[in-house]
């Protein structure tokens, strides 16, 4: 634990608990957001469900990959950094996705932003160590492992939502807002711990 933990997060416990939480939701909830666009993607691309498929496997690899160097590279340049440069390359790849004309578009972009969403699950995992100690850490890592688990629940009927009411597009254009929201908020409240 940091010892001045206390005087790096002077808002309510509480606001930081959110703030993880949303930051550890973007990996599992950009996994499942597109799945109900799956058929309606892969006619729009003109791709079959294997290169559909593809899309998603591309996304997991990247992000099991890049999960295997977030905490090292977090431990070496600063927790903060890790975080806002994996937002904005999140942010960037899901305009990609969103601006994607072939498969093979989809499933480089889907690469990027899975090696990208996987910094907000380790790095705050990283950051309530760093803040709380243990008892008070253990509460809250309880409190953004349940906003973990929801995430993959609501994000199908989100997806599904835009993708009837909008087109697939809308689906990465509502992650490029998802992701642009959480870095000006982590960039503005995210202490250096």
């Amino acid at each position: 634990m940091n010892p001045d933990a206390s005087r790096l997060w002077r808002a309510p416990r509480w606001a930081l608990s959110v703030l993880l939480a949303c930051l550890a939701m973007v990996g599992p909830f950009s996994i499942d957001t597109y799945l109900p666009a799956f058929a309606g993607i892969g006619a729009a691309l003109d791709a079959t469900p294997v290169q559909m498929q593809q899309t998603l496997s591309a996304y997991l690899f990247g992000f099991a990959a890049a999960n295997l160097f977030h905490g090292a590279l977090s431990d070496c340049f600063g927790r903060r950094p890790v975080v806002l440069i994996g937002l904005a390359v999140f942010t960037a790849a899901s305009v990609g996705c969103a601006l994607a004309g072939s498969v093979g578009q989809l499933v480089f972009w889907r690469t990027v932003q899975g090696m990208s969403a996987g910094a907000g699950i380790v790095v705050s995992r990283a950051i309530i160590r760093d803040m709380f100690p243990p008892a008070d850490a253990q509460r809250i890592m309880s409190q953004v492992t349940l906003f973990f688990g929801i995430a993959p629940a609501i994000a199908p009927m989100v997806g599904g939502f835009l993708f009837v009411h909008a087109d697939w597009h809308s689906i990465f254009w509502f992650l490029t807002f998802v992701g642009s929201a959480l870095f000006i908020s982590n960039w503005r409240l995210l202490p250096e711990t």
